[in-house]
């Protein structure tokens, strides 16, 4: 029969058990804990197909509208050095609530890296059109590591941590279009526009 001493510490024991199998429920109980997906009409909006459509959407490029709305991203202009991204109000839900606080909620803020870019009045590089920065329509995230041209994505994040395609997935779920797939892939690149 064992003693008081010996009954004490198997309990003991088992507490501590115990504790260490729930600690990863815990963790998950507080995963995404007061946040939810935003996917009304408001949330994510109509995407438009084509320039005329783009035009008609988010108006006239280099327009106030499309640097009206802004968000802020950990790793925005270097490694763990966070900023604002400025971008076109219609898509404001859809990138600030629907897309960074998923992100955040998820805590995967790790697997952003620099930089992060969005309204930018400028051409597509080597062209006479307007880049779809321009309108406030395009978001650019991990640059540094997808940059122009590269034909897969780098899923490092500023943590070191391999994310996979965590990054694009979460656009995409949220119905950007992702540039990996042009002849002249752009793996950063992530538009609120198809057939532009």
């Amino acid at each position: 029969m064992p003693s008081i001493g010996t009954t004490s510490m198997l309990v003991m024991a088992s507490i501590v058990v115990s504790a260490v199998a729930l600690q990863p429920l815990v963790a998950l109980a507080g995963h995404m804990v007061g946040w939810t997906h935003d996917h009304s009409s408001a949330g994510v909006p109509a995407r438009p197909d084509g320039y005329n459509a783009l035009v008609a959407t988010f108006g006239q490029p280099c327009s106030n509208a499309a640097n009206d709305a802004r968000s802020y991203w950990p790793s925005q202009s270097a490694r763990n050095v966070g900023g604002y991204i400025e971008y076109h109000t219609y898509i404001a839900r859809n990138v600030g609530h629907n897309v960074r606080s998923h992100i955040e909620a998820a805590h995967r803020n790790g697997a952003v890296d620099y930089g992060v870019y969005g309204y930018n009045c400028r051409l597509i590089r080597g062209s006479t059109s307007w880049s779809t920065h321009a309108f406030g329509a395009a978001i650019d995230t991990n640059s540094a590591r997808n940059p122009l041209g590269q034909s897969s994505w780098n899923g490092t994040g500023a943590d070191g941590t391999n994310y996979g395609t965590y990054i694009p997935d979460t656009w995409k779920a949220h119905k950007f279009f992702w540039g990996i797939g042009w002849s002249r892939p752009d793996p950063m690149h992530f538009q609120y526009v198809t057939g532009y």
